[in-house]
């Protein structure tokens, strides 16, 4: 029997923090460098996990809570106030010689861009169950914009001290609900009917807390079946149900097993190999167990982080050579500083990012130079000369930036890497040249000022955020003159109308939630128009023949296409791409309002058929002609509302589920299925937008 003490190594990393950290940040190697997120639905225990990680690391010398708004990664405000996580936090920690930076994700539905923007950079990924639930609805969109980016996960079932907490459950859900293939390496055990530990069935060893609170120190001994008696022949049995499962998807362990004709005899080296290959190739997940809250098992998870989970170089996303060494980087976050101004996140892909260096902005064809260069610990930041390959790094001050830009030291090395490495509109461009996918709003709200006197500070405040959060829209509308922010929810806008008030100071006023609805044409049509319009001595004529039809396969999107014909060549050919630009414009403009409703059409076609102006007319009186033809051809085929339809999950106590169902046939609901798990009703179903509309008198 041994005790495995962790309190040296914290020792020694609450050092290596008070020197900046500057030994294992910037020598670290390219190869022990961990790029991973936690991620998992509301209430999994993310913030939780990642504290007790911080504080194992050395890194805290106390543990928050997410109850008592105390927790290092959960800084703002208003996450305080509410116990939930509505920004992602960086923080960089050491654990057995790797360097891990770590990107903590909320689990609300309505701050997803954040998961997204974060997988952009990410090498690999923990997905938090909790053990009671096993995979809810966030899972599932978290799983899926992994998959997109094909992020390796490794899954941690969290909560197993609650009394309803199922291995089989979690696991039965991975695959009927993921699709994925759940490799369980340890058993749970309990003592009295207390979690209190699991075996680990890779080394045969048994892990058990207890006697030290803080969880720092665990015990461990070796497997036997003289100790362990029943204990011993499950955990076996289950071993070789590990082996048997890794054997189906990795050829290079069944050859292994076939050759010495023995399963019992795989070591635990063969088994740690195979494991990091499945979890790289995405064919299998590794699942291990603990209690975050209770302080048992986060060491063995962070164990598991440095054996499978890739590096940068294992996840083929080292750019040196191809950038021939050269800095290149990509932001993925913005925020701002009250004192440092606006923060840049960068992840570096190749080179070395520096204090004081000239990048040139690839994205967006700019030169700027970076100021002070530092590295992130959740609210705090830490200066630093340079960040090598591979690392996540932070820039002050830096203006003209988006998230998703491009930078590199050098515009020769982009040019060789468009030469060597983008041959064609392959993975690699679609992974690295692209920024997140940022969905469209759900919801719109009007806002105003409460005085004239504030409007300016309001729109600064309203500019700032948006930088920070691209799902965040603002426009205004002319019809009403009011100031229209759109988001992903009702809770998205509330932290918005919050962060004004607090942050920035801005007295504001918010009107009620509006759902952002689509029209789609009723019918086909053409119109010829002529814009007429005399500006000072000048007379402007615009003659343009547009025609609309639906899309052959409806979506969210909308085409605007030349129309080429006999009749008409001449005319379309002497179109310049700059007056081919502003009729574009203007027929994207007209087609964002429309007749019904003031919402933006869906799944249109739109035909340029006849152009002709002056050759001197502006660019503005074009695209107002073409606003202008495309608002009346709309009014005269005729619209119709869309309504958004959202897929509905709603987990509820047996006792409350007819009383829901009652109320469910009221507000629309569609393809209802219901489930059971445990003792909670699990209803899936299709709903079209408002829903909670009236009173709702039972729990939720």
């Amino acid at each position: 029997m041994r005790l495995l003490f962790y309190q040296s190594k914290s020792v020694i990393c609450s050092q290596l923090r008070k020197l900046h950290t500057k030994s294992s940040i910037l020598e670290c190697p390219i190869e022990k460098i961990k790029n991973i997120g936690i991620f998992a639905h509301i209430d999994a225990g993310k913030t939780t996990t990642t504290e007790r990680m911080l504080f194992y690391s050395g890194v805290l010398d106390r543990t928050g809570e997410v109850h008592k708004g105390d927790t290092v990664m959960d800084y703002m405000e208003q996450e305080r106030t509410r116990g939930i996580t509505i920004v992602s936090a960086a923080i960089t920690f050491p654990w057995l010689n790797h360097r891990v930076n770590l990107i903590d994700t909320p689990g609300h539905v309505d701050f997803t861009i954040e998961v997204e923007r974060a997988l952009c950079v990410l090498d690999g990924g923990i997905c938090i169950l909790d053990a009671s639930a096993g995979v809810q609805a966030q899972t599932v969109t978290v799983w899926s914009q992994a998959s997109r980016h094909s992020v390796p996960y490794i899954f941690y079932l969290n909560k197993m001290d609650k009394p309803n907490a199922n291995v089989d459950l979690c696991l039965s859900t991975i695959q009927k609900k993921l699709r994925a293939n759940p490799l369980l390496t340890q058993i749970p055990l309990s003592l009295h009917g207390q979690f209190n530990g699991f075996i680990d069935l890779i080394n045969k060893s048994v892990h058990t807390w207890g006697q030290d609170p803080s969880g720092r120190s665990f015990e461990s001994t070796t497997l036997s079946e003289q100790m362990h008696g029943e204990i011993f022949e499950k955990a076996m049995k289950e071993r070789n149900n590990l082996i048997e499962s890794i054997c189906d998807i990795d050829d290079t362990l069944s050859d292994c097993v076939i050759e010495r004709f023995s399963i019992e005899d795989t070591t635990p080296e063969e088994i740690n190999k195979a494991l990091k290959r499945v979890t790289l190739a995405r064919t299998g997940v590794p699942v291990f167990c603990g209690s975050s809250y209770k302080n048992m098992g986060v060491q063995p998870l962070l164990d598991a982080v440095t054996k499978y989970l890739p590096n940068p170089v294992e996840r083929g996303r080292d750019y040196s050579k191809p950038f021939d060494n050269h800095m290149c980087a990509m932001t993925f976050k913005i925020i701002h500083d009250k004192h440092k101004g606006p923060l840049t996140f960068f992840r570096v892909f190749s080179g070395e990012l520096k204090q004081n260096q000239r990048v040139h902005n690839l994205t967006r064809d700019g030169t700027t130079k970076l100021m002070k260069v530092m590295v992130p610990f959740a609210d705090e930041y830490v200066e630093v000369p340079h960040v090598s390959n591979g690392n996540i790094a932070i820039v002050s001050g830096l203006k003209g930036v988006t998230t998703g830009d491009i930078l590199t030291s050098s515009q020769s090395a982009f040019h060789y890497a468009q030469k060597h490495l983008l041959k064609s509109e392959g993975e690699v461009r679609r992974e690295f040249f692209v920024g997140p996918s940022v969905p469209d709003p759900v919801f719109f709200s009007s806002i105003e000022a409460s005085s004239l006197s504030e409007q300016k500070a309001l729109e600064t405040a309203l500019e700032c955020i948006k930088l920070e959060d691209p799902t965040l829209k603002v426009k205004y509308d002319q019809e009403t003159g009011q100031t229209v922010l759109g988001g992903m929810g009702e809770l998205h806008l509330e932290i918005i109308k919050d962060r004004l008030e607090k942050e920035h100071k801005c007295h504001v006023n918010l009107g009620p939630m509006q759902v952002a609805y689509r029209e789609y044409i009723m019918d086909c049509g053409r119109k010829k128009y002529e814009y007429n319009k005399v500006v000072g001595s000048t007379k402007i004529r615009v003659t343009i023949d547009l025609s609309i039809s639906q899309l052959d396969y409806p979506g969210d999107k909308n085409e605007i296409q030349v129309v080429k014909e006999k009749e008409n060549l001449d005319n379309i050919t002497r179109i310049t791409p700059t007056t081919m630009s502003a009729i574009k414009d203007g027929i994207e403009m007209g087609l964002s309002m429309g007749p019904r409703s003031g919402s933006p059409l869906s799944g249109v076609k739109v035909g340029l058929q006849w152009f002709e102006a002056p050759s001197r007319t502006s660019e503005i009186a074009i695209s107002a002609a073409a606003s202008q033809c495309i608002t009346q051809l709309l009014r005269e085929v005729g619209t119709g509302l869309l309504e958004p339809v959202m897929a509905v999950e709603l987990v509820l106590d047996n006792e409350f589920s007819h009383r829901v169902l009652g109320d469910l046939s009221k507000r629309r609901a569609t393809d209802l299925d219901i489930s059971q798990i445990l003792d909670s009703k699990v209803l899936h179903f299709f709903q079209i937008l408002p829903f909670f509309q009236g009173k709702v008198d039972y729990p939720s």
